[in-house]
């Protein structure tokens, strides 16, 4: 099979399975619950994860799990990388759109980490006036990374789902990358500047 087909349809495996696995997961480390972390896994469409859990620590610090991210993100996210996956596989069949098919992951992946840091500070910008503990002051979570809040420890990073996603988008990019500097056919330049020579020497008799 030709490698541009093979890396596309690849790139289309990687893509879809990526919506059976959590993209971002969040774990907390708090003294109410000492021989566990609490985890929060955000897949395409959901979350899981010990939630009541969470909620009754985030309670004392005056925040609500999870995040205030719309319920159309569940069905758009998704959606679109079915769209991407339809579109990998239309790269493998036509090869053609392979530009296209490299950028669009990487856009839709900017717009989803962008709109996730900004449901994190008004996640943390939002707290409850009446929490009881009224001494800690606002913050923002980082999308990946350690927030400490007191004795509690949050740690955010993305999951296996970012990292198929990742592995689908890069075969995606290389496929294009070999589009544009696919080689010339095998003989060309020397046909080529064998007829200049030629035709310079003859113009010059």
């Amino acid at each position: 099979m030709e490698k541009g087909r093979l890396l596309s349809l690849a790139a289309a495996v990687f893509l879809l399975a990526s919506l059976a696995f959590p993209y971002w997961t969040a774990k907390m480390n708090a003294p109410t619950y000492p021989e566990q972390d609490l985890v929060l896994h955000m897949y395409a469409f959901t979350y899981q994860g010990d939630i009541e859990e969470w909620n009754l620590v985030g309670r004392l610090v005056g925040v609500r799990v999870p995040p205030p991210i719309p319920d159309a993100f569940f069905l758009l996210f998704p959606a679109s990388v079915v769209v991407l996956v339809l579109l990998a596989l239309v790269v493998a069949a036509t090869r053609r759109l392979n530009i296209l098919a490299a950028v669009l992951p990487w856009a839709l992946m900017a717009v989803v980490l962008g709109w996730g840091q900004y449901s994190l500070y008004l996640f943390g910008h939002n707290l409850d006036p009446e929490r009881p503990l009224r001494y800690f002051d606002t913050f923002t979570p980082p999308i990946v990374g350690v927030l400490t809040l007191g004795k509690i420890k949050t740690y955010h990073y993305p999951d296996v789902g970012t990292l198929l996603f990742g592995i689908g988008t890069g075969l995606l990019v290389v496929n294009a990358w070999l589009q544009m500097g696919a080689p010339l056919p095998r003989g060309w330049p020397r046909k080529r500047n064998k007829d200049l020579l030629e035709g310079r020497y003859a113009s010059s008799g």
